[in-house]
């Protein structure tokens, strides 16, 4: 399958559920909803595991603020193991990059498992994501996994998304047999996360609607969170308070 590209600024936010209930409902009458939803729930599940370095590059340079940084992860929708994507984010301040590449379950386990001599995908843009996580020794580190409500505009390539209970599964990397997992809530109190992404100006009927709630945008990093529970290192404070 072709590499897919992505390019626009993001903001996150702090969203309580109340309001998720509220802004969820009002998106649906003014944007598109993804297809990818389910008609039930109106949410589809996205797992992505996460890899780092040895000595945890890219969780440091989120932690110590670093404008300009990457994030390599496998992310599954739905669990469905028949679209595997193997994803580069780069991040400068509130811009993002994605380059995209989709596995076979056979590359993804190599992957996962270090064995990078026996991946056989020769996409260019899976050739040069492999060789920079080969190089810098990455490792999976944790799983990332929570239910996603999206809506699209196509002016402007807008994206929103309330991205609900969000969770991890501690030490289990084994993001190709997650069925039966048990995951760990990483959330205890009334929060979840707004994600709004756009390559223009938001119109102003979605800039109106959004100034009517109170969020609090921070900065926000699903994959630094989710090691709350598996943060080893002795040099630094715990990723979030311990009360």
């Amino acid at each position: 399958m072709n590499d897919i590209n992505i390019n626009r600024e993001e903001y996150k936010y702090f969203i309580n559920n109340a309001d998720v209930l509220l802004l969820g409902k009002n998106l649906t009458k003014i944007l598109n909803k993804d297809s990818n939803s389910d008609i039930v729930s109106k949410h589809y599940t996205i797992s992505s595991l996460y890899f780092d370095t040895p000595d945890s590059k890219d969780l440091n340079e989120k932690l110590d603020g670093i404008l300009n940084r990457k994030k390599y992860r496998i992310r599954l929708y739905n669990k469905d193991l028949k679209t595997i994507k193997l994803e580069l984010k780069k991040k400068v301040g509130t811009f993002i990059t994605k380059e995209s590449v989709f596995l076979s379950r056979y590359d993804a386990k190599n992957l996962i498992l270090g064995e990078y001599d026996k991946i056989k995908n020769s996409n260019d843009v899976a050739k040069k994501i492999l060789i920079n996580m080969q190089a810098l020794g990455y490792k999976p580190r944790v799983i990332v996994e929570y239910d996603r409500q999206a809506y699209y505009h196509p002016h402007g390539n807008i994206r929103i998304t309330l991205d609900k209970n969000l969770r991890t599964f501690n030490s289990n990397i084994d993001i190709l047999n997650l069925k039966n997992s048990l995951s760990t809530p990483v959330f205890f109190h009334n929060d979840q996360i707004l994600e709004i992404k756009f390559s223009k100006s938001l119109p102003s009927f979605l800039s109106i609607l959004l100034s009517n709630f109170q969020l609090k945008r921070c900065a926000i990093s699903k994959y630094t969170i989710a090691q709350r529970f598996i943060d080893a290192s002795k040099r630094r404070d715990h990723l979030i308070a311990p009360f």
